[in-house]
């Protein structure tokens, strides 16, 4: 059994990928099964439940399974036990995570602005046909990791395959973006703990580890005006989690731009050469800055490496 896999504290995108290279590895006879290793947030709860699809499987550990990861290539960024998983392949549109593995594997990364847009290109190359619900949910992927298109990461590629997968599943992409940023903005019901984890990552560089969360949201105001309880919960996460760096970042989704909270010294130095900002009442402004990915893991490391 292939277990298809995305990274913790899955979002869309990583949710998405790990279902349709399912079906593909399905179309090609092969056993495989999606599964997750994180709690759905709720955008894509409301995609899933849109086109009444269950969430894939959820999996504590994945010690002596064979999987393939899909939206991450980073040992610290999957579940636990990957170390004693055997990694088949890999399907991503991140940078190079330092995976290691015993043997040759199927391995692709393309500089596109989501795993679901690489994954159309994989399914047109077999030339295997996308129904309505497959073609809805690469869609609503692209949508979210790109921001409609907005975010630096996305590509004219990008643009392309959502617009064949709207006519495929009949959506029209701006009201369904629209629906799907609500979605993603309700924090009804969630701790603060929730929302900084809701989507967290770690990465390693210079021997250090640093931790960013983010929180897309169409109104930011409503996490702002809880900012001493975050810098507080922040400061408690970064013990627990033993790691020499933490961030949180909100992204206000409308008006593209950022939001860094600096809950120390350490933090402070780093941010502020990373983006030539000064920090003030323990936050940084990032304007027409949106991406993790693309703009705020690169900045942090090049100060990082800067650093004697």
């Amino acid at each position: 059994m292939i277990y298809v896999v995305g990274h913790k504290n899955p979002d869309t995108d990583s949710i998405v990928s790990a279902i349709a290279i399912t079906d593909y590895f399905q179309k090609l006879g092969k056993k495989a099964k999606a599964i997750r290793v994180g709690k759905i947030n709720k955008e894509t709860e409301f995609v899933l439940n849109k086109i009444k699809i269950k969430a894939p499987s959820l999996i504590k550990n994945l010690s002596n399974k064979q999987v393939f990861l899909v939206d991450h290539n980073a040992t610290e960024q999957s579940g636990d036990g990957i170390e004693k998983a055997e990694i088949i392949g890999v399907l991503d549109h991140h940078n190079l995570g330092g995976i290691k593995t015993d043997k040759p594997i199927y391995f692709r990364i393309e500089e596109i602005g989501s795993t679901a847009s690489l994954i159309f290109k994989v399914f047109q190359e077999k030339n295997i046909s996308l129904n309505k619900k497959q073609a809805f949910l690469l869609l609503c992927a692209i949508i979210s990791d790109t921001l409609k298109f907005t975010s630096p990461t996305t590509i004219k590629k990008d643009i392309e395959i959502a617009k064949k997968l709207a006519v495929i599943c009949e959506q029209d992409i701006d009201e369904l973006a629209q629906d799907m940023f609500k979605a993603k903005s309700d924090i009804k019901g969630m701790s603060l703990e929730n929302i900084i984890l809701s989507d967290y990552k770690e990465y390693k560089e210079k021997n250090k580890i640093f931790g960013i969360g983010l929180f897309e949201i169409i109104n930011p105001k409503i996490i702002l005006d809880k900012k001493q309880k975050i810098l507080d919960l922040l400061v408690n996460l970064k013990q627990k989690k033993k790691i020499d760096l933490m961030f949180f970042t909100i992204v206000d989704i409308i008006k593209k731009q950022t939001y860094l909270f600096i809950i120390g010294d350490k933090e402070k130095i780093i941010a502020e050469k990373a983006f030539k900002k000064k920090e003030k009442q323990n936050l940084i402004f990032l304007s027409g800055i949106v991406s993790r990915k693309k703009q705020i893991v690169p900045a942090i490391i090049k100060a990082l490496e800067s650093r004697k």
